[in-house]
């Protein structure tokens, strides 16, 4: 549900301790740990394009176009693009040697497959298949999302003041979350129209929502953010 971004839009931040923020062990080891605001499994500020055949030895790295949106392409490398779980798509700051990684969209187009990056939050993981009112859990109250059925539907919006929002930093995590889809892409789950009506449309829906919280939507994609240059640390 990320179509239409290239720049930060409802980010959900999530700080982790100082000892996840290491990069794996030799630099060349790819642990698959989102840490916010540093690092994507080994993909950090300072990746460049020749990096990645040493950071992904043996993985197939191409050059190709990502489709955000109908009409809306921009270049992207695509990193073990038909690994299942563990693809990466990596939009760059520049189309020279010495650009650095942007944005970086994990296992997109996955919607319904496990995929191996995650953050090790405070109180749970946060990975595919996690849900919500699991991250209610971890946050220590509701949230807000965006109503689903148009562009950014899904995301989380706001922590709302939560246990998770305590950690946000910089812009760096987006979450989407979405329900069980059959495949004309209707939800599975049998709700009423005027059930689905409380948390669709361009809007921002609160997680105390009933009808929201028995679909109990699970994160379908994540997209990492990286700070811009000279953006403060996040506090440890």
């Amino acid at each position: 549900m990320f179509k239409g971004l290239i720049a930060p839009f409802a980010i959900a931040i999530l700080a982790l301790p100082n000892l996840a923020g290491q990069a794996p062990a030799g630099g060349t080891t790819n642990d698959f740990l989102i840490v916010p605001g540093m690092r994507v499994g080994s993909v950090t500020a300072t990746t460049v394009r020749d990096d990645l055949k040493k950071l992904f030895p043996g993985v197939t790295i191409s050059e190709q176009e990502l489709e955000l949106d109908e009409g809306m392409v921009f270049p992207a490398t695509m990193v073990a693009q038909t690994v299942q779980g563990e693809s990466l798509a990596i939009v760059w700051t520049g189309k020279g040697a010495d650009a650095h990684p942007k944005q970086v969209f994990m296992c997109r187009g996955r919607r319904r497959g496990a995929c191996k990056y995650h953050a090790l939050a405070p109180g749970g993981d946060i990975a595919t298949g996690t849900k919500l009112l699991d991250l209610e859990t971890m946050n220590g109250k509701v949230f807000t999302i965006g109503g689903f059925g148009w562009t950014y539907g899904g995301n989380v919006t706001s922590w709302d003041g939560g246990k998770l929002q305590a950690y946000d930093c910089n812009g760096s995590l987006s979450i989407a979350l979405d329900g069980e889809r059959k495949g004309e892409g209707a939800l599975a789950m049998l709700l009423t129209e005027d059930e689905r009506a409380t948390f669709t449309g361009n809007r921002p829906v609160p997680t105390t929502t009933p009808a929201l919280r028995k679909l109990n939507p699970a994160i379908t994609e994540m997209l990492f953010i990286f700070p811009a240059a000279g953006t403060r640390p996040c506090p440890r």
